[in-house]
């Protein structure tokens, strides 16, 4: 379904913003970042069409370009905008075979507005917003205000609030600052939702807002069942796609004894980059890579993130992460 949105009583401008809501079944990568060895990320842009191709195969239908495995942070703006332009211009894409969410947020908010308006520009199918995490809105009003400014910056575009309390160091209710916003700037429909307070995630979906669980390896399940229509998976980008569809398919029949295990494996998956040194943005990076094959080649992290450059290290990871794959099949 197609919703239109409008906002007739702001006197300055009278919006109109289509939002087609998430698909039961949505299944979002959070996709690396590419950059060379020497550390550039334009010149490493090419990889991109490898990825896409890669990941459509695997199941996923969404694409979540510089968010946190993204290390949006750690990028400039004009890496950030050729990696997206990039990224809409893979076939996948243009065949509608990917939907992109956009993450663009910066420290500095004229630096989010100049990333949002350009991915605006390009047709992205939404623009993800995070609240500044060095000085920091304080308390829900303080969050929803941040989020409508945001907004209505871009007010014809779809607006998702990425709330992730666990990096942003910022605590608010998640359904207090959607309704808030959206009273403001109509074009403020959902948001990826990383974090573990599941009353709060089913109370923003009660409000009519589309919400995705951004924790999907560990929380995909029991989301479901509150009534979102799907989530992001790390390990479904190298090859551990099974448990994470399995959760889906199993769910979707009525087997809950079936998407539990399937869930328990996808949650193993992500413990296991969790545990690693390189952390699950290092290794995981490392093993999308390898699980590509060279069809796309992603480079080593950026510090502060270590990388997993050890050979033997990388096989032995890949192989324990063989075993769980292995499991879901």
């Amino acid at each position: 379904a197609v919703f239109i949105l409008k906002a007739g009583a702001l006197s300055w401008e009278s919006m109109t913003v289509q939002w087609q809501r998430f698909a039961k079944g949505t299944l979002v990568a959070p996709v690396h970042s590419p950059f060379s060895a020497g550390g550039g990320a334009s010149a490493a842009c090419a990889s991109i069409a490898g990825q896409a191709r890669y990941l459509v195969a695997e199941g996923f239908n969404a694409v979540f370009v510089c968010g946190t495995n993204g290390e949006s942070f750690s990028c400039s703006l004009a890496e950030r905008k050729a990696m997206l332009e990039m990224w809409m211009s893979t076939e996948e894409i243009r065949a509608k075979k990917l939907r992109v969410l956009a993450h663009v947020s910066c420290l500095a908010p004229p630096e989010t507005v100049e990333l949002a308006r350009h991915a605006a520009a390009l047709g992205v199918d939404a623009v993800s917003y995070m609240v500044p995490c060095f000085f920091k809105p304080v308390g829900d009003a303080a969050v929803a205000k941040m989020l409508a400014d945001f907004a209505l910056a871009v007010p014809t575009t779809p607006v998702l609030f990425y709330h992730f309390p666990d990096m942003t160091g910022v605590a608010c209710s998640m359904e207090r600052v959607l309704v808030a916003a959206r009273e403001a700037a109509p074009n403020v429909v959902g948001a990826k939702f990383t974090h573990n307070d599941l009353a709060d995630m089913q109370a923003s979906i009660r409000a009519g807002f589309d919400v995705l669980i951004g924790s999907g390896d560990e929380l995909l399940l029991p989301s479901l069942v509150l009534g979102t229509a799907g989530g992001f998976s790390v390990p479904g980008m190298m090859g551990g796609n099974r448990a994470i569809l399995g959760i889906f398919e199993a769910y979707e029949r009525g087997d809950l004894a079936a998407a539990a295990e399937y869930q328990d494996t996808a949650r193993q998956m992500l413990g296991l980059l969790k545990r690693h040194p390189a952390g699950f943005v290092g290794a995981g990076k490392a093993l999308a890579e390898r699980a590509m094959g060279g069809a796309a080649p992603l480079g080593p992290p950026r510090p502060p993130i270590s990388a997993l450059s050890d050979a033997a290290e990388l096989e032995r990871l890949a192989a324990e992460m063989g075993r769980l794959i292995e499991k879901a099949r």
